[in-house]
């Protein structure tokens, strides 16, 4: 409890779980593209490792937590043809939206 970065770390490899579940299960509800969705997790997976190797970093992290952090440390599964095809339709929106004054 008092190693603050410690808990920090471990709430954003939480969140990121949540995050991820919520995600899954709205893109069903909004009928979001396979596509985008595995584009969303290119750079969560990548997020989720960069919080695990963090926390395996830790001065507090014990052994076995270590050797945990260790499991969850992965690289995503890029497409460069996916992440353009993403890209280009995000690009299609600028422009698109206005703030009201």
């Amino acid at each position: 409890m008092k190693d603050t970065d410690f808990l920090l770390a471990g709430g954003e490899l939480f969140a990121l779980v949540v995050y991820a579940q919520l995600i899954l299960e709205n893109a069903r509800l909004y009928a979001i593209d396979a596509e985008t969705v595995d584009q969303i997790f290119d750079f969560m997976v990548r997020d989720f490792a960069e919080f695990a190797l963090q926390l395996h970093n830790k001065a507090s992290s014990t052994p076995e937590q270590m050797q945990q952090c260790l499991k969850m440390i992965a690289k995503p599964a890029t497409d460069e043809r996916r992440t353009d095809a993403v890209w280009a339709t995000v690009l299609a929106l600028d422009g698109a939206y206005e703030m009201n004054a």
